[in-house]
């Protein structure tokens, strides 16, 4: 249930969807599995359990949903060399070319033969809506799969005008100036960042890396802008703010996730409520100060 990544939206101050009204939109689109002949399904199932019926978990003004994505696998040497043996039978039957457009007719054949014996893979991915701070949360790393989890978010619940959290110019500004200089009051570098340069798409890694090493301030003077930078937030979670503000590698300190552990004995669905609720708590606390840092200072400028 601890997020890894995080997709972060700001919701209209007008969003004010109840768990129970999100619960029985998101029901429309229920998980179904695949059948034999489909080669994917998509929907929402219970973020807790699949054993669980309900679509959400809310707890202190937050409301935790997921989507499950189950894809058949079908290698694709497997289908070349089944559509290359058709291809040359019928060709010794035919005494001809088989040409492009007939081809792919027999890919599309083959692939449907594949269908109903193939694997299935399933994917999982989580986000919750913030009420009181309005924002939406995705948990993923990758810009494909937040696209589509939107998508069927917005045709299971209608629009609701939640719009990414962009800064008003390049915050690469103000993460050189952490590197230069030093973060805000109560956060930390890693010594894990990635300076790019914008003139040729260069890049420069480093990890454990001492950042008041000269080399780093000559990049920079080159310059070189900062794409990733890894940091350290109230000694509660670690973490890499990308430029684009997405949030990646997160990573929650030990401390915290041990925070609930008097519940282990308890009612496993309290244990999850209680972590859940610090979870949010948290990240709140940080995409706020990632507000006030890269949307207000950057406008101020």
């Amino acid at each position: 249930m601890w997020f890894k990544n995080s997709h972060i939206y700001q919701l209209p101050k007008n969003f004010k969807l109840s768990a129970d009204e999100i619960a029985e939109r998101l029901s429309n689109k229920r998980f179904i599995t695949c059948g034999r002949t489909n080669d994917k399904t998509i929907g929402w199932v219970s973020p807790i359990h699949r054993n669980h019926e309900y679509l959400v978990h809310a707890a202190g003004g937050c409301i935790l949903f997921c989507m499950r994505k189950e894809q058949k696998v079908i290698p694709a040497s497997a289908v070349k060399e089944a559509v290359e043996e058709k291809i040359t039978l019928l060709q010794d039957e035919l005494g001809r070319k088989i040409y492009s457009k007939e081809k792919k007719s027999i890919k599309d054949d083959i692939v449907s033969m594949m269908l109903p014996n193939a694997f299935a893979r399933s994917t999982h991915v989580r986000a919750y809506f913030d009420t009181m701070r309005k924002l939406l949360v995705i948990d993923s790393s990758s810009a494909a799969q937040v696209d589509e989890f939107y998508e069927l978010l917005i045709e299971s619940i209608g629009s609701f005008g939640a719009l990414p959290l962009t800064a008003a110019e390049n915050p690469s500004l103000i993460l050189n100036q952490w590197i230069l200089k030093s973060p805000p009051k109560e956060w930390m570098l890693n010594g894990e960042y990635l300076l790019k340069d914008p003139k040729d798409d260069r890049v420069a890694r480093f990890k454990d890396h001492d950042v008041s090493n000269p080399f780093v301030a000559d990049l920079l003077a080159d310059g070189y802008s900062t794409s990733r930078l890894g940091i350290q937030f109230k000694e509660q979670l670690s973490a890499i703010i990308q430029e684009s503000l997405q949030i990646s590698s997160l990573k929650f300190e030990q401390k915290l996730l041990n925070e609930n552990d008097e519940l282990k004995g308890e009612d496993a669905l309290l244990k999850f409520d209680a972590d859940f609720a610090l979870m949010t708590g948290c990240l709140g606390e940080f995409i706020e100060e990632l507000q006030n840092i890269f949307i207000k200072e950057i406008k101020e400028q």
